[in-house]
């Protein structure tokens, strides 16, 4: 669950950024629900607040409403958290030199130089969510023990965030995260960027993440916790005991990736990790992607590319087109059953000023997912239509729909309808306010929370849930 923090440049800073004063009567209304949800809304990100004191600007430069990137954000996220050009140009807080500059010169003579912040590097945030059930009867009231009101998450994580450079190709990011199951570290990785070749055109990331399977960040939902949609299919069906010793294609997991981009336009990753229960044996997960884009902010954001209006830093007129394909070997079940997967899917982002259009699918083929070695496939497709209303106002729609079919079975699906609003409090306090419409046709084995469904059978419209919530972090 992060919240992103990240900078940028071209008329991007606060006052410029198109971060305009709420009304006062908005931030009365706001606060008010701000209050009745206490905290905060889950989303994993990959940037901090101290990147944003590390440049000396404002979460909006590089977001619309976090975790969301606007373009030039993206940019920054994709060129290894640093600025497009000189990334020391823009640097606020001086960092500490760990070795002259003139070692370079003598290497390998000398160590290499590196520096550290001079500043403690370190960002906390808390999230959470009020959930409420307007229909008693609905499998997510049940799930509740049918009370219409529940408190329990309104506290549910604690991060603490860490994130800077090491040198000025080589950036870093960990995330501490607790909960009522203890602590974990749910992300830590290094990048060293521009390896060979021009600028961004190879970087390795090392440590664990989430792999790279689109143009854009994997948290770019106003309203969920993902972009992109996945399944975690031994779960689905019984094998694997839970979703979190389920095998899906956001996992995070250990392992290594390179990424890219070309002439503004193209951008790649590569990656292989470890998977989900691996023995001590060769990592055999391997994963591609390749993404386009049409119009609109370059991807790297070099040679002065920037949106058409520095009030609106959110709003180009675009399209990007990615594809992606994963192998996997994942283990599951007390014994440890081994289930291959194949996956192919793809995203197209169709943006007409504030006006955006996110769509995509995947379709996995599993051969072992229960105890029985049972063959099965799920087809995934996502759609969210959202527009900028204000710089701290956007309404969307998302809709997801799942598909399993067991091999020689009866396929059954689950579709979800979430329409909402995110809303900035201040730059660093998000509200959100989305409700669940489910509509299932049965249910399999292991029910539908391995693709976020609540439905426990058969249900026609049935709201599940409306969640209210709020995110900050500093």
């Amino acid at each position: 669950m992060n919240f992103l923090t990240r900078e940028g440049r071209s008329g991007h800073v606060e006052g410029r950024g198109g971060q305009r004063a709420l009304p006062g009567s908005y931030v009365v209304a706001l606060v008010g629900l701000a209050v009745a949800a206490s905290v905060a809304m889950p989303s994993t990100a990959s940037a901090i607040p101290a990147f944003a004191r590390k440049y000396g600007t404002s979460c909006t430069t590089c977001h619309s409403i976090y975790p969301r990137l606007n373009p030039f954000g993206e940019a920054f996220r994709r060129n290894g958290f640093r600025f497009p050009g000189a990334d020391a140009d823009f640097v606020k807080q001086e960092p500490l030199a760990l070795g002259s500059e003139a070692y370079k010169k003598v290497f390998p003579n000398a160590v290499w130089p590196a520096s550290i912040p001079q500043n403690l590097p370190f960002a906390f945030g808390v999230n959470g969510t009020l959930s409420l059930h307007p229909m008693s009867q609905s499998a997510g009231a049940d799930s509740d023990g049918g009370a219409p009101v529940v408190f329990d998450h309104i506290v549910e994580e604690a991060h603490l965030w860490g994130g800077g450079n090491l040198s000025e190709t080589v950036t870093y990011f960990a995330e501490l995260t607790a909960n009522s199951a203890g602590l974990s570290i749910e992300h830590a990785l290094v990048l060293f960027n521009d390896l060979v070749g021009p600028a961004h055109a190879l970087n390795l990331t090392v440590g664990s993440f989430v792999p790279t399977l689109s143009s854009f960040g994997p948290h770019s939902s106003y309203l969920a916790d993902g972009r992109l949609t996945s399944a975690n299919m031994t779960a689905i069906f019984g094998g694997a005991a839970s979703v979190d010793s389920s095998w899906a294609t956001l996992n995070n997991s250990n392992g290594f990736e390179l990424t890219g981009t070309a002439e503004g336009s193209l951008n790649y990753s590569v990656g292989i990790n470890q998977g989900t229960n691996a023995f001590s044996r060769a990592p055999d997960n391997v994963y591609g992607h390749v993404g386009y884009k049409i119009g609109g902010v370059r991807l790297d954001g070099e040679n002065g590319s920037a949106v058409p209006d520095a009030m609106k830093p959110w709003a180009e007129t675009a399209l990007t087109i990615d594809v992606y394909g994963f192998h996997s070997s994942s283990r599951y079940g007390t014994v440890l059953a081994r289930d291959n997967a194949n996956v192919a899917g793809g995203a197209l982002r169709g943006q007409l000023g504030s006006l955006e259009l996110d769509c995509g699918m995947s379709y996995e083929s599993h051969d072992n997912v229960n105890a029985a070695g049972l063959k099965a496939t799920s087809f995934q497709q996502f759609g969210e239509l959202s527009y900028v209303v204000y710089p701290w106002l956007v309404p969307a729609v998302r809709v997801e729909n799942a598909t399993v079919s067991p091999d020689g079975g009866t396929s059954v699906s689950d579709m979800r309808i979430m329409p909402g609003v995110a809303a900035l409090i201040l730059p660093n306090m998000k509200l959100t306010l989305v409700a669940d419409i489910e509509h299932a046709d049965g249910a399999p084995p292991g029910g539908w929370d391995g693709v976020g469904g609540m439905a426990a059978g058969k249900v026609k419209a049935d709201v599940q849930a409306i969640t209210l919530g709020m995110a900050y972090a500093y």
